[in-house]
């Protein structure tokens, strides 16, 4: 029998006495297929955005309004599709925290960092360093009590940077960074470097657009909700399991050469541990195990 994980203790809660199909609405927190859908939508702009800019580069006669009118638009979209992932929100309510610490300096704020606490165990499954973002939260409690501001604005500020989902956060970061460098050449009238530039951006929007990356996170938010879930309510575990198999099978189907191995025996093991629930022998470690071959990619 699992465990249920502490930093889960809302979401018990709310499941404790609901029907399967609420339990299934209510577990909705991290990425979700509405939010891959629109990352995707965006993204796909974005690219198409970036290939119309390299081809006017290409032209005989390059008009550089024409250029710009192109770039600014791909990294409009690319910016819409910032604001669908997961950790944008956590990165503005922290942003918003330290503008009401500079106006507000005297004030006690321990309740935003509890409610910052909770919307960081929502993205458990899939940000890179929640225990140890978790724990520096934690440690924020404290220096809220105590009204001691200024640390904890300088605390919050670095830890900020420590929100990322690489799998999708890096990507969209690095597409916007490029894309820039491709404008800042076209000023200059580099323009064989602005191609070089949105040459080296294509990688990262396919990746995030086209390939594995979203169905791989998705995957793993259905991973460990099927985890959690397991000890409140196994049919409901199963569901979220079968979903995650689905994601996979997609990401397996779409994805570059150096995980497909990876992904193919995900896809095995998922299978493999469905056949369990009939026998309700599933173990914790056998998640985890799942959980660790996702790590790798």
């Amino acid at each position: 029998m699992l465990k249920k994980k502490v930093s889960a203790f809302v979401l018990a809660l709310l499941l404790i006495g609901l029907p399967a199909k609420a339990q299934l609405e209510l577990l909705n927190e991290g990425l979700t297929e509405n939010q891959v859908y629109n990352i995707r939508l965006y993204t796909l702009r974005s690219l198409n955005l970036v290939l119309d800019a390299y081809s006017s580069l290409s032209k005989k006669r390059i008009i550089k309004k024409e250029t710009f009118a192109y770039l600014d638009a791909s990294l409009f979209f690319l910016n819409e599709a910032y604001q669908y992932l997961p950790s944008y929100p956590i990165k503005r309510t922290i942003e918003a925290l330290e503008k009401r610490i500079k106006f507000y300096p005297e004030e006690d704020y321990s309740t935003d960092i509890r409610v910052l606490l909770v919307y960081v165990e929502e993205l458990s499954a899939s940000l890179d360093q929640y225990y140890q973002i978790k724990e520096e939260i934690s440690s924020l409690q404290e220096l809220a009590s105590k009204r001691k501001n200024q640390e904890l604005a300088e605390r919050l500020s670095k830890l900020k940077e420590k929100i990322k989902i690489s799998l999708l956060d890096s990507p969209i970061s690095e597409a916007r960074y490029l894309i820039g460098i491709a404008k800042d050449h076209l000023k200059a009238k580099e323009y064989r470097k602005s191609r070089q530039a949105l040459e080296l951006a294509l990688n990262p929007l396919i990746q995030i657009s086209s390939r594995e990356n979203l169905y791989v996170v998705l995957a793993k938010e259905y991973i460990y909700k099927a985890k959690f879930t397991y000890r409140i309510s196994p049919e409901v575990s199963k569901q979220y399991l079968e979903s995650a198999l689905l994601s996979i099978n997609k990401a397996y189907y779409v994805s570059s050469d150096e995980n497909r191995q990876i992904l193919n025996d995900l896809r095995k093991k998922i299978d493999f541990y469905l056949k369990k629930y009939d026998s309700y022998s599933i173990t914790v470690e056998d998640f985890q195990d799942m959980i660790n071959l996702l790590k790798r990619l």
